[in-house]
């Protein structure tokens, strides 16, 4: 859509049927709205079909004709935005425009005189009259009952979350519903469902190529439908009561026109905290803003709370968008896209590990032939340096990565000091030291196949035991004598030292490293 999004819609779908409604003058004599008319009064008898809310400056690309288009004027920054709108809103064949008096205290006269000049009525919201009020008004027929089922289920979507409608359609199958993300997450309910019955329909679902499917468990027969496509996929769950009559198809395609008004409204609001927070995680990764400028940033975002930082990134186009999904159910204070991964800070009580390993396999099963790896930052690394939580967290990511997992997620409380250290190191710099320390060791192992390597990891893991080692090589304790003593020669260190143990520990781990990436 471009860096403008659309705050709320509730209108036609393509091809859909035609809605009758009210017209502008029974809105303007309801006298609970307060509608004052500022222009347009001797075209009053106009039809409102649709209800449109935005703050686009130019909507014009939304609109399908017969909408009244709501607006609280938070695209008006200079009087000649009025009429770039309305321009735009009568060229596309809507009724009329109903402006909030919040925002601004007061509808400004260049918007009234633009209106004007496109024969577009304006009408001035009370700041008390919501727009979802106004909206619920024209969504009824005259006799007060829902004029359309599936508008009526995309207005309210538009009210903010997906209970109301779920429980429109839980009254009208007349049997338990819930919507369920991706990863497990109970998105609205007509009753509590236990966690775990969740992520078991959701591996079942996944398993079927997120495609509509019936479902058993514990006695209890579900019905499962798709509502919206990988990598975000939402899925309609139904207990069917074991009717293998039941068609979801029809309530689901209503259904599904609230649910992407409600992702929709979920992105705009995650755009508006996109800029400041790519801005944060730059400056705390880059040092390049001030500490006076990263508070700003962070007092803009709300990060007062303990933090954990995320790393996730997901092969294939969509990757970011199946990120982006993994972690909305932590509530991310502050998300954005970073040298090919996605960085989140999301708050650190509960620890986050747990949850996004059950979220990472569950979505992992949506998203066939791809890889999903996500680093966490560990506990010691929450409170007031979300800098050192990025990096660790990016850190363990890298180690994720060396697993063989389709989905695999590291915490920097499972890994030791020695792991982080390398993932931290510049991979010339990891060349360098272990070509300097072992490159003539792993060069004579390759012409020889004297397993000097494979000799010295045992000498090492069993703390300089000649005997444990030999014993665990099966070879005589002369022959790992032997093998230390090459070993020493080619790399010039002396294993009888500490410092010198350590170096070659370190290479090896390296060694190790490189093979398994």
């Amino acid at each position: 859509m471009g860096p403008e999004r659309v705050s709320v819609v509730a209108g036609p779908r393509p091809g859909g049927p035609t809605l009758g409604g009210p017209t502008l003058a029974r809105l303007v004599s309801a006298e609970d709205l307060g509608l004052r008319v500022l222009t347009g009064g001797d075209l009053l008898d106009r039809t409102v079909r649709w209800v449109f809310t935005t703050d686009l400056r130019d909507p014009g690309r939304y609109l399908a004709g017969g909408e009244l288009v709501l607006t609280g004027l938070m695209w008006r920054r200079r009087p000649a935005d009025s009429e770039v709108f309305a321009a735009a809103v009568a060229g596309r064949g809507a009724v009329g425009v109903a402006a909030g008096a919040a925002a601004l205290g007061g509808v400004p006269d260049d918007l009234v005189e633009a209106c004007a000049r496109h024969g577009l009525p304006l009408l001035e919201v009370p700041a008390e009259v919501s727009f979802a009020a106004l909206t619920r008004r024209v969504m009824t027929d005259r006799r007060g009952r829902p004029a359309d089922r599936g508008a009526l289920l995309a207005v309210v979507a538009a009210s903010g979350d997906l209970a109301a409608p779920l429980a429109i359609v839980a009254g009208e199958l007349g049997r338990p519903c819930w919507i369920l993300g991706s990863t497990g997450a109970t998105l609205a309910a007509s009753r509590p469902l236990p966690p775990a019955l969740a992520e078991t329909m959701t591996a079942r679902f996944h398993r079927s190529g997120c495609q509509p499917r019936r479902a058993r468990h514990a006695g209890r027969a579900f019905a499962l439908h798709p509502l919206t496509p990988a990598p975000r996929s939402r899925f309609l769950a139904v207990e069917t009561g074991g009717d293998p009559d039941l068609d979801l198809g029809p309530v689901a395609a209503d259904l599904a026109s609230a649910v992407a008004l409600h992702a929709a409204r979920e992105e705009e609001r995650a755009a508006a905290r996109r800029v400041p927070a790519a801005r944060l995680v730059r400056g705390l990764l880059t040092d390049d803003r001030s500490p006076r400028e990263l508070g700003e940033l962070r007092a803009d975002l709300g990060l007062t709370m303990p933090l954990t930082a995320v790393s996730v990134a997901v092969t294939g186009a969509d990757g970011p968008a199946a990120a982006a999904s993994l972690l909305r159910g932590l509530d991310p204070a502050a998300i954005t896209e970073w040298d090919g991964e996605t960085l989140a800070l999301v708050p650190a009580d509960p620890d986050p590990a747990p949850r996004l390993r059950t979220a990472a396999r569950l979505l992992a099963a949506a998203l066939p032939s791809r890889r999903l790896t996500v680093g966490v930052s560990g506990t010691a690394s929450r409170g007031p340096r979300p800098h050192e939580a990025l990096q660790e967290a990016r850190y363990a990511r890298r180690l994720a990565e060396l697993r063989p997992d389709t989905a695999a997620v590291t915490s920097g409380d499972d890994i030791d000091s020695v792991d982080l250290l390398i993932a931290a190191m510049p991979r010339g710099i990891r060349r360098r030291f272990r070509e300097g320390l072992i490159g003539a060791v792993e060069a004579y192992d390759a012409r020889h196949n004297a397993r000097l390597l494979d000799t010295l990891s045992a000498f090492l893991s069993h703390s300089g035991s000649w005997q444990r080692c030999a014993a665990d090589l099966h070879v005589h304790v002369n022959t790992v004598r032997y093998r230390m003593r090459r070993v020493e020669e080619l790399t010039g260190r002396d294993l009888g030292r500490f410092p010198d143990r350590v170096d070659l520990f370190l290479a090896l781990r390296l060694a190790e490293w490189e093979r398994r990436r």
